[in-house]
């Protein structure tokens, strides 16, 4: 389980994962290393023996997962996949039903469909939500609301 120490949210989510998970009585063994080293070591495909990995943290804006459309961790595309490389077929033939439906009503039945299908091959697991409170000064202008973080068309009053 790779743990990145210096992302607090990843961090948080391996620490309680990883106690769950000794809770089951499943062996952990909990990889503490910088965000830099996992967004290296997630991309190794070897087993866990050789440098790989089972199970890594990581998070989505909420625009990312937005529809099935842009939702690239609701992917079952293989090689082409988010990091664990995730293969399924069907759920690639239903994201592009969903791309091309004609009305929000075939939308929405497909949009249910991909989210039984998920939750029977398990391409990601959502191990919570959460928001981060943003604050700024009186004295700046102009921010955009945005699901990040963004700087431009800030200013100073």
């Amino acid at each position: 389980m790779l743990d990145a120490t210096d992302f607090g949210v990843a961090h948080t989510m391996a620490l309680v994962t990883a106690d769950l998970y000794r809770q089951l009585g499943i062996n952990v063994d909990l990889q503490a290393m910088d965000w830099g080293s996992v967004l290296g070591r997630r991309t190794k495909k070897d087993p866990v023996e050789k440098g790989g990995w089972s199970v890594f943290f990581g998070s989505l804006a909420g625009a990312d997962a937005l529809d099935p459309a842009v939702n690239f961790a609701l992917r079952g595309n293989g090689e082409k996949a988010w990091f664990g490389w995730p293969t399924d077929p069907k759920i690639e033939e239903l994201r592009e039903q969903w791309i091309f439906a004609k009305d929000e009503a075939a939308r929405k039945t497909l949009a249910a469909e991909i989210q039984k299908q998920a939750f029977e091959t398990v391409p990601i697991v959502v191990v919570g939500q959460f928001a981060i409170p943003t604050a700024y000064r009186t004295t700046i202008s102009g921010i955009v609301p945005a699901p990040v973080v963004v700087m431009w068309n800030a200013e100073k009053k």
